[in-house]
């Protein structure tokens, strides 16, 4: 199942909440009957969040929680009051809510499940919109593809990487667990958001012609996020400015390179492949004119010199 669709079952369904009803927007103002026992309460509460009216189950739950501190009830309810937030699409309150039950009931049962809804929380709090297809050629078209992406310096990564952090916290713990594919496609989905957030940048420079500093950034981004689907389509842009721009051919026929070895089944790897036979062929035809020219292997890093290796 896709990784997003899966998602919307998991916010839609957690807990059995049917229907399209509008949320609750006063907690304050909102009035119900307690009952007796707290197993009573619980199950009010249980039943006004599957009727999708929240504000009346997380009054039940506060209030089992108050008044009946000792009892198992009191427990489930600190889980459905994170449930009921989530359900809101309220992310960092939830967030926070599983959070606690984690930290003051970290033998219970539902841990896992708590853990693995700390970073759902944080997954959807991003807000990102990530590509269906991965099979655009260059970086390039990732920026028109998520358009309308929000710009490098107006868009906050502090969710996607509290996300990342936390769905390794639980993959980490419970490696095992029935979400555990689920966790780790998010957080690919996760690392390709910041992926496209470092894009911008080597785009940013390759608008204006500083191709050098373009291409480092490229690279970044196929060396620190090489699991994404982003990674080659960063690679091939690398090597399309060596090879189009730079003119240093060597080094674009290692870029290429890097895609058959790396990314052996992205879909990048025909035009790559492609582009190499050309480069052969170019290459031959320069060294037989003389006119093939010894370059640095590796592109100018604008933190500073190298030292560079000659092409062998």
């Amino acid at each position: 199942m896709n990784a997003r669709v899966l998602l919307l079952v998991l916010v839609a369904a957690p807990m059995g909440a049917s229907g399209c009803k509008g949320f609750d927007t006063n907690l304050q103002d909102t009035q119900v009957d307690y009952l007796a026992t707290a197993r009573q309460n619980f199950e009010k509460g249980q039943a006004a969040m599957e009727d999708e009216s929240f504000n009346e189950a997380i009054k039940f739950f506060e209030y089992v929680k108050n008044k009946f501190p000792y009892s198992r009830y009191a427990v489930l309810a600190d889980l459905a009051i994170a449930d009921s937030h989530f359900l809101q699409e309220e992310w960092l309150e939830s967030a926070d809510a599983y959070r606690l039950f984690v930290r003051f009931h970290p033998r219970h049962e539902k841990i896992a499940y708590a853990t693995f809804r700390i970073a759902l929380s944080y997954y959807n709090e991003t807000h990102a919109e990530f590509l269906e297809d991965w099979s655009i050629p260059y970086a390039q078209d990732v920026f028109d593809a998520l358009s309308p992406f929000p710009p490098d310096e107006e868009r906050d990564q502090t969710a996607v990487k509290d996300a990342i952090k936390a769905f390794d916290e639980y993959l980490e713990r419970f490696p095992d667990d029935e979400n555990v594919p689920t966790a780790k496609a998010l957080r690919i989905e996760a690392r390709s958001g910041l992926a496209a957030h470092d894009l911008y940048a080597a785009d940013f420079y390759e608008k204006r012609n500083k191709y050098r500093g373009a291409m480092w950034r490229y690279l970044r981004v196929a060396d620190e996020y090489s699991d994404t689907p982003l990674a080659a389509a960063a690679l091939l842009s690398a090597g399309a400015i060596a090879e189009e721009e730079l003119t240093e051919l060597g080094l674009a026929k290692k870029l290429y390179r890097r895609i058959l070895v790396e990314h052996q089944d992205a879909p990048q790897v025909t035009t790559a492949t492609t582009r190499l036979t050309a480069l052969d062929q170019k290459i031959e035809r320069q060294k037989r004119d003389g006119t093939f020219q010894q370059e640095l292997v590796e592109p100018w890093d604008p933190r500073g010199p190298g030292p560079w290796k000659p092409l062998r």
